[in-house]
């Protein structure tokens, strides 16, 4: 039997939350279902994850994504080779 709408929204925004470090206390489940519940009243043909993502940030504090630098800063070096020889 496939899930159902309301459950695969409760699940992404779980998952997103748990990855972002928020957790998940019975008061943040309330609010959660409460974000579902009026994404599913405001969107009720369509994109209720997309309504439900947008929805977040009124809901939760969501810390800002620290991006570690993917690589050491770049240094200009030498290999030795000396065009004058």
């Amino acid at each position: 039997m496939p899930r159902a709408v309301c459950q695969q929204v409760l699940d992404r925004l779980i998952a997103y939350l748990r990855g972002c470090g928020v957790g998940m206390t019975s008061e943040d489940c309330c609010k959660a279902l409460s974000l579902v519940e009026r994404a599913l009243r405001e969107d009720p043909d369509g994109k209720v994850m997309e309504r439900a993502m947008n929805l977040l940030p009124e809901y939760f504090d969501i810390p800002d994504a620290t991006i570690p630098r993917q690589a050491p800063p770049l240094l200009r070096g030498s290999i030795g080779y000396s065009p004058y020889v």
